[in-house]
């Protein structure tokens, strides 16, 4: 690898395992790291072939966009990992309903509020969380149709970037608007988590 990837996926669990069988789906270049080192990812990018590298975790945060797959009680550490995180862009792709003291941490905020709480500078979105890892990475039939994929973000610029990296991997995005509006219903126990919709050919 010559070059740092524009896209990096944090995280080697269920989530990020299946964002990378995504990207290695598409074609496109991205970079996996966890905390335990590239040497732990070794089966997965042998699986998926030489357009997944494994690195360090300071080396997939020198990509533009960081895809964040991590528990969530980890998100206060994980941010510690950079002093300024401007000029990020982090997908959250996380899901604070499953953490046992969630609901104390957050304070009535949307999960992803407090997120970018923990990542000065950074802009968030929230995207990928709302089907389990296993449905995400399914392949369809394209005669079937493609997988929703909901986006939410206050940055409309960021949110239009990360909608058309989810069309790039094969997947529908569907803009739901800012954190607080439509990023709530995308958070689990919520309206849009877990449902499984298709944007079927209109031909």
């Amino acid at each position: 690898m010559t070059a740092v990837p524009q896209y990096s996926i944090v995280g080697s669990g269920n989530v990020g395992s299946a964002l990378a069988r995504l990207f290695a789906r598409a074609g496109i270049e991205v970079s996996i790291a966890n905390t335990r080192g590239p040497e732990t990812l070794r089966k997965l990018t042998d699986e998926l072939g030489a357009g997944v590298h494994a690195v360090p975790l300071e080396q997939a945060l020198a990509s533009d966009v960081v895809l964040m797959a991590i528990p969530f009680p980890a998100i206060a550490e994980f941010g510690r990992s950079l002093p300024d995180w401007t000029g990020k862009t982090v997908v959250d792709a996380t899901n604070a309903h499953y953490a046992s003291n969630a609901e104390e941490i957050l304070g009535g905020r949307p999960s992803s509020q407090y997120v970018a709480a923990q990542l000065p500078g950074a802009t968030v979105v929230k995207a990928f969380n709302q089907l389990p890892a296993k449905v995400l990475s399914e392949a369809l039939d394209p005669a079937v149709g493609r997988r929703v994929v909901f986006v939410a973000s206050d940055d409309q610029e960021a949110g239009e970037r990360i909608a058309k990296l989810v069309d790039s991997l094969g997947l529908s995005p569907v803009q739901v608007g800012r954190l607080d509006e439509g990023g709530r219903l995308i958070e689990a126990p919520n309206a849009l988590v877990l449902r499984n919709l298709v944007e079927r050919p209109l031909s």
